[in-house]
């Protein structure tokens, strides 16, 4: 064991002290240097959670509030709201308001037609057919309208609709349609009128359930003060009505 000289000195010290004077032994010096070092060890032991704390000091990042400079939100709140554009009528799509009337049939490759009063309002037809997609056509007056898939496929219902331009001083039309087989890989190459021609005199008759579906179309009233967005320029726009309700005819 490996004693300083300050150590045997205050190891002869305390004995020096005692009543006895018996003397210092082996064993006294033992004993007092295992107590000196003990004492040591306590005040390095300090010492070193001393120096961990402060550099704890030094690495922990400080938190500093950041302060956003006031023009930032003067300029955003000087910025002038933009006044609606006025509109006297509703905006976007004409609204389906009611039923005129529907058939049902249960056989492909004809055409099959019927006469519905629409009392010179807009309207819109929806021809659905059961099965795996085929090819369906419409036709409004004689004229060739629409034609694409209809049926079901993968969990995809496909109908054929439509809502084009119509005259509406006439109160009653004729609404055709047939179901046609006609070859495709996927639905979408069965759209198009090119081949419904064709394919209804090439057509052999079959077995299918599908339906003719004629619905009244208009606006709902207008009213004073409502926003909407227009659909063709995407802006807001405000309705001023002039205190009388408007419908606007349908294109």
């Amino acid at each position: 064991m490996t004693i300083t000289e300050s150590e045997l000195r205050e190891i002869l010290t305390g004995e020096g002290r005692e009543d006895h004077h018996r003397g210092v032994t082996v064993a006294d010096v033992d004993r007092r240097v295992r107590v000196i070092r003990r004492r040591r060890l306590r005040v390095v032991g300090a010492v070193a959670g001393l120096g961990i704390v402060a550099g704890l000091a030094f690495t922990v990042p400080q938190v500093k509030n950041t302060v956003v400079p006031e023009n930032i939100w003067t300029g955003v709140m000087a910025q002038p709201a933009k006044t609606p554009r006025i509109v006297h009528a509703p905006s976007g799509a004409p609204n389906i308001l009611g039923d005129l009337g529907s058939r049902t049939y249960r056989e492909g490759g004809v055409r099959k037609e019927f006469v519905v009063a629409t009392e010179a309002a807009p309207f819109s037809v929806r021809l659905w057919c059961s099965g795996p997609p085929r090819k369906a056509a419409l036709w409004i007056d004689g004229k060739l309208v629409e034609a694409g898939p209809c049926g079901e496929k993968d969990g995809q219902i496909y109908v054929v609709p439509w809502d084009g331009t119509q005259d509406n001083r006439v109160s009653k039309h004729i609404v055709a349609g047939a179901v046609l087989e006609a070859e495709a890989r996927i639905p979408e190459q069965l759209n198009g009128t090119a081949d419904v021609e064709h394919l209804l005199a090439a057509s052999e008759r079959f077995d299918v359930k599908w339906e003719l579906k004629v619905n009244r179309l208009g606006y709902l009233e207008c009213r004073d003060g409502v926003y909407q967005v227009d659909p063709g320029s995407g802006e807001i726009v405000q309705l001023q009505c002039d205190n009388e309700p408007k419908t606007p005819s349908f294109p």
